[in-house]
């Protein structure tokens, strides 16, 4: 007597690809590959490596290694689904809640091992950069995010490749700073205001004017060797801010904490009028180490807005943390740039159905915490119906790899 192990009823990952018509881009077979790795990707002790992925598959870990640097599939598909989702989010949140949307850039490093001179098969498009976090360089890949917030929702919008080797067709080097001038050109006039949240790095005038012509502001970092002209002097912020005493500044409250604020209102270098808040936690007042200052392009704003506007720049180093614990975004280990550009599409995904595809938007742990769920009932479920069924159990060991 032969025995055919039964097709449950669709899972909850699966009608949320449905949900976004993926049948219409994607065969069943790469369909399959996605909806296993959002399920191996939200188990616990996931590490991005083929090799877990394959726990949760029929095929063999080379067959996914296969599909990720050669497979015929479109990555571009699920990154176009993620960028088209959460715009959708946010800006419903923003209509709804009469809420300005916030545009957030920045960019980590997904550290690798320096390979040896003699390896014949070393991890493509990985370089030496510079990470804030460590405070040293590394050996790694740079890459670019965008997030989408709105009130208490932020969503990946973005993941990129920073390369350095890429160019114009005028052959100059395509710069962090002209991806982010690009994004701006795609995004939508915000309904309720809007605001591009950048570092230091980004915060200059070629970022401000193509955020102007999107209809958005910038409220940045800015490094304290700007140049400010109170009054028509040149100088610079941290030579300026000696100059400021205590009956010059007030405390401000944000997020629980408490800063010391001075603000200026007038031209910078390069750029015609802005407001520039130098900052200094509440004990540590005229120390220079301690000086943080902060740019935004929208003078009505008041000092307070434009602080607790600026601490709406976490979410994206939340969504660096999580991806990195949770996702495996810097612990995988394949090697062509294909597959791990493809990997990150599939992480980007998978990261936005935690948070959007419960049916109600959630924080990403408690996304994360519910799919597990789901995925222990869809198995259970299986289980249960291959006993009614009559299906042998070493039929089922074999389907979950327990042999």
């Amino acid at each position: 007597m032969s025995h055919t192990v039964i097709v449950p009823e669709p899972t909850a990952i699966r009608n949320y690809l449905l949900h976004h018509r993926l049948p219409l881009y994607f065969s069943k077979p790469v369909l399959a590959h996605v909806e296993t790795y959002m399920t191996a990707a939200t188990a616990k002790g996931f590490r991005g490596k083929v090799t877990d992925w394959a726990e949760y598959s029929d095929c063999h870990r080379t067959t996914l290694g296969h599909f990720l640097a050669e497979g015929v599939w479109d990555e571009t598909v699920l990154q176009s689904k993620v960028k088209t989702e959460s715009l959708r989010q946010i800006l419903e949140t923003s209509r709804r809640m009469a809420e300005p949307l916030f545009v957030i850039h920045d960019d980590t490093i997904a550290q690798k091992t320096k390979p040896s001179s003699q390896a014949r098969f070393p991890m493509e498009q990985a370089g030496f950069h510079h990470s804030h976090l460590l405070g040293k360089v590394v050996w790694g890949h740079q890459v670019q995010a965008t997030v989408l917030g709105c009130s208490d929702l932020s969503l990946i919008h973005s993941t990129n490749l920073y390369d350095k080797t890429f160019t114009h067709p005028d052959g100059t080097i395509y710069t962090k700073i002209d991806r982010v001038c690009d994004m701006a050109q795609t995004l939508p006039l915000p309904p309720h205001g809007g605001y591009c949240l950048v570092d230091s790095w980004f915060t200059c005038p070629r970022v401000i004017d193509a955020y102007a012509a999107a209809g958005y502001h910038v409220i940045g970092a800015l490094k304290t060797n700007r140049i400010l002209y109170p009054q028509g002097i040149r100088i610079s912020v941290q030579d300026f801010s000696q100059h400021i005493r205590k009956e010059d500044v007030r405390l401000v409250t944000v997020n629980g904490s408490s800063y010391w604020m001075y603000r200026y209102e007038g031209a910078l270098n390069e750029i015609g009028n802005a407001v520039v808040l130098l900052c200094w936690p509440e004990q540590a007042l005229g120390e220079s180490r301690a000086l943080r200052a902060f740019l935004c392009t929208d003078v009505s704003l008041e000092t307070e807005t434009i602080a607790a506007y600026y601490a709406k720049r976490w979410p994206i180093e939340i969504f660096f943390r999580q991806s990195k614990n949770n996702l495996g975004f810097d612990t995988y280990q394949v090697r062509s740039a294909k597959a791990f550009i493809r990997l990150w599409a599939l992480l980007a995904w998978t990261h936005l159905y935690c948070m959007v595809g419960l049916g109600q938007p959630c924080s990403f742990g408690d996304g994360l915490r519910a799919v597990r769920k789901q995925v222990q009932r869809d198995r259970l479920r299986y289980v249960y119906e291959c006993a009614q069924k009559g299906i042998p159990f070493q039929v089922v060991c074999e389907r979950f790899k327990v042999v």
